[in-house]
């Protein structure tokens, strides 16, 4: 891949008068280059994002917890209750300082 020594664009290969150049897409300078270094210079055309397979792959699988009962989810919900108690009683004594 080439850029434009003028203004920094890409060249592509086009035929200027049966001769191999590159142009610059921006500013249109023409460099000559040999018909052997426009052959690498191959546009190639991508394919529809419709036609296109998508591989997925599973990393790891998540291990299967059966759901709480009531009583967990009591329990969990007196430990936050009491985190936050903990949590507001320390920022308002920072506040009060």
């Amino acid at each position: 891949m080439k850029f434009c020594p003028k203004c920094g664009g890409l060249m592509i290969p086009a035929k200027q008068e049966n001769k191999s150049v590159l142009k610059c897409t921006r500013c249109g300078h023409v460099e000559e280059v040999s018909a052997e270094t426009a052959r690498e210079y191959r546009l190639v055309e991508r394919s529809p994002a419709e036609e296109r397979t998508i591989t997925t792959s599973v990393v790891s699988k998540a291990k299967w917890k059966p759901p709480k009962t009531s009583e967990e989810w009591e329990q969990e919900r007196e430990e936050y209750r009491e985190i936050l108690q903990e949590l507001l009683q320390q920022e308002l004594e920072g506040l009060e300082e």
